[in-house]
């Protein structure tokens, strides 16, 4: 599945520019919020994407990928 993101391009000389991008989710490993509400990472093999769409959204998309509800690990004392 494939999915269009707006990445926030962080680091040289077009810094703080902003492009459309498609990214297929089969190939994001793993993702993580950025601090301070900044977006949301993705990790791919290939490096990673910095995207202005936030976490929770995200966490959506991949969870409803497959129309399967994720299952939570329980937290152990």
């Amino acid at each position: 599945m494939y999915v269009e993101f707006t990445e926030l391009i962080t680091g040289g000389i077009q810094q703080g520019v902003t492009r459309k991008v498609v990214v297929n989710l089969e190939k994001v490993i793993t993702f993580r919020a950025v601090p301070h509400g900044g977006g949301t990472i993705l990790e791919t093999r290939r490096g990673d994407i910095n995207v202005e769409e936030k976490y929770d959204q995200v966490k959506n998309l991949f969870n409803n990928k497959n129309g399967i509800a994720p299952v939570l690990m329980p937290i152990e004392p």
